[in-house]
């Protein structure tokens, strides 16, 4: 993207964005009918009386990373059958955005994020613990994951294809992701709904909830 495109919005060929909005229905329809949970991405540095200058980066770069990371770690009939990731809500001034995805999407996404975040890959390898640790966690706080949802929650943490750019995302200040506990359609209320923390960094220091 040119950097006036970014900036300034400056030869944005909007025909096309809208054409293919209206080419969409199909992925809405999906959407629609799946079973969706609250993905929560938490960013620092996003003062109130300024603008989300980072926005369309942040919000393009989960999506990319998300899908490459799900096309990476599902079989390719998982894949197709899985719908996209899709913007809920923005919160201004708290760097709070929210997404809505299925389970076996957001499972191997975190995980990557996870990765990423703790630089515990290497520890990974050395700790054959480990994994029935995770494997334990997710099998405790989502009990509706099934096993092939643990198993590409699992190998995201050792797919690095997109490492880049999740950890841009980390270095624009992500400290926390959560996942609503239930699907969104069984919370009363999406805002206060009651989510997991995946893992969670304050400052230098970092507490990841699947280790303990």
């Amino acid at each position: 993207m040119p950097l006036d495109d970014y900036w300034m919005g400056k030869n944005i060929d909007v025909d096309r964005i809208w054409a293919d909005y209206d080419q969409g229905d199909g992925y809405i329809a999906k959407v629609a009918s799946a079973e969706n949970y609250l993905l929560r991405l938490s960013f620092s540095g996003h003062p109130t009386e300024l603008p989300l200058f980072d926005h369309e980066a942040v919000f393009k770069s989960v999506k990319s990373a998300f899908h490459d990371i799900k096309a990476e770690c599902m079989a390719p009939a998982a894949y197709d059958a899985t719908a996209p990731i899709f913007l809920y809500r923005v919160d201004r001034g708290s760097g709070i955005y929210e997404f809505l995805a299925e389970l076996p999407g957001i499972f191997p996404f975190v995980g990557a994020l996870a990765a990423a975040s703790m630089w515990y890959r290497s520890a990974m390898q050395k700790d054959q613990d480990l994994d029935e640790k995770r494997w334990k966690f997710i099998a405790t706080e989502f009990p509706r994951a099934s096993a092939d949802d643990r198993a590409a929650y699992l190998k995201a943490c050792t797919t690095w294809g997109r490492r880049r750019v999740l950890q841009r995302l980390i270095k624009q200040g992500l400290y926390r992701v959560e996942i609503s506990r239930l699907p969104i359609a069984d919370q009363p209320d999406a805002k206060s709904a009651t989510t997991v923390i995946i893992f969670e960094n304050s400052g230098d220091q970092s507490s990841n909830k699947e280790m303990e």
